[in-house]
């Protein structure tokens, strides 16, 4: 009999007050195992699990997904410069606009004010490039200057919004947004020689046509509500406590039900949840108390204002604080020994992206309420119940999703209203809840 029968008999043959396998031995035992058989020894590794959960209990075994996590998945690869692709997106440009543009791209990415710039972040800069890039290939093709007359930048958003058989047609959000990148590239382009008011016209004309039809990627029926949402996610949570064994998948389950009560609770942006890490942007207080502290980095501010300003409040919230102690006592240590509140799957020690977060936001939705609703939708519904439920209406959704005048003493009013429109809300949605299970064991 091999070791991995005899460990599979003995397993079989445990009792509740037996011990179980250190976390050292079974890592042992499975290298040992998959020089053996090959990958075949994870399938029977996890069966290995099951059968030790059955006769030892969950919370006894939980260690043997931990050891099957760290055999089976590499250390996720550190991310690349963001900056790195704005270099190679310079190259496809004019030659004669390639120096300037650098240049602001190198004070950019210093993050330091120089008289005359405006520091872009990464994304704002790709998507500059990006919208100049179209604009040459489109004069290229249409025999028309670089520089856009007013006419010409219509007719170019008008191209755009048609539709053509081997593409879907921009919107007109999308064509504006083109529009304004491309403004707002030629005077950096061209160290000023460029500047147009008649194009400014166009671009505020098509701004306002995108405001008057709206998003077009947003509908009425994802507005199912926040508190739905909110109590989704602990439903979610329930049925990873439930499972019978305790591995990376009820540790998975776990996890997206506290991503969707957390956006609903939190609602920020794709982006901001990313960077919640225990004991760094996320601090437990007591079993009631949460304090999430976001540097400007994280939130959807203009550049030069990100270093001074960020996001910092204290809030109440039984229900939540319940789920993120045994979240992090027993869920999250299965992943990895990180600190991400929202680790990845696929790679040890690394957090979720700001994109899949949004595609598995979709796809939990659209499963429980047969439509997809984005992680920045949560935002949408939230503004939504607040606006009919919270005594400030619309004014503490707009401070509550931090939508703020750039006025400065509006600025500090509205900060000031939006942490009591924040505690205000962590009331009444978690008021609202009607899952009650005890997830601290």
């Amino acid at each position: 009999m091999n070791d991995h029968l005899a460990l599979l008999r003995k397993l079989r043959g445990a009792s509740p007050l037996d011990s179980a396998p250190s976390r050292e031995a079974l890592t042992d035992h499975l290298a040992v195992r998959i020089d053996e058989v090959g990958v075949t020894a994870f399938a029977e590794f996890s069966y290995l699990q099951r059968m030790a959960a059955n006769a030892l209990g969950t919370e006894k075994t939980a260690h043997f997904a931990r050891v099957l996590r760290e055999a089976r998945v590499s250390i996720k690869p550190p991310d690349r410069c963001p900056w790195e692709a704005v270099g190679r997106m310079i190259a496809s440009l004019p030659a004669e606009w390639q120096e300037p543009l650098a240049e602001q791209i190198t004070v950019s990415k210093k993050g330091q004010a120089v008289l005359g710039k405006t520091i872009w972040s990464v994304d704002y800069t790709k998507s500059v490039l990006a919208a100049l890039s179209r604009w040459v290939t489109y004069c290229a093709a249409e025999g028309i200057p670089l520089l856009p007359t007013a006419s010409a930048l219509h007719r170019y958003a008008c191209r755009l919004v048609q539709p053509v058989s081997d593409r879907l047609p921009t919107s007109t959000g999308t064509a504006a947004n083109y529009l304004q990148r491309i403004l707002a590239g030629l005077p950096v382009a061209t160290r000023g020689q460029f500047r147009s008011t008649a194009c400014g016209f166009v671009v505020a004309d098509w701004r306002e046509r995108a405001r008057a039809e709206g998003a077009s990627t947003k509908t009425g029926s994802q507005l199912v509500g926040a508190s739905m949402l909110y109590q989704f996610g602990f439903r979610m949570m329930a049925e990873a406590h439930s499972r019978p064994v305790r591995g990376v998948r009820a540790a998975t389950i776990f996890r997206n039900g506290l991503i969707l009560a957390v956006g609903a609770a939190l609602p920020e942006r794709a982006r901001a949840l990313t960077w919640l890490e225990f004991d760094r942007t996320l601090n437990l207080i007591d079993r009631k108390y949460l304090h999430v502290v976001l540097p400007g980095e994280a939130l959807k501010y203009p550049e030069a204002r990100k270093a001074r300003e960020g996001y910092d409040v204290v809030f109440e919230n039984a229900g939540l604080a319940e789920a993120l102690h045994a979240y992090r006592s027993f869920y999250r240590p299965l992943f990895d020994d990180g600190l991400h509140l929202f680790p990845s799957v696929r790679g040890k020690r690394g957090a979720i992206m700001s994109k899949q977060l949004g595609r598995l936001t979709g796809n939990l939705t659209e499963r429980e309420f047969g439509v997809r609703i984005p992680i920045h939708r949560l935002r949408d519904n939230v503004a939504t119940e607040a606006s009919e439920h919270l005594v400030g209406g619309a004014y503490a959704a707009k401070t509550l999703l931090r939508h703020v005048d750039e006025a400065i003493t509006l600025r500090h009013y509205d900060h000031a209203e939006g942490l009591k429109s924040a505690n205000e809300f962590e009331d009444y949605i978690e008021g609202r809840r009607t899952t009650r299970v005890e997830l601290m064991l």
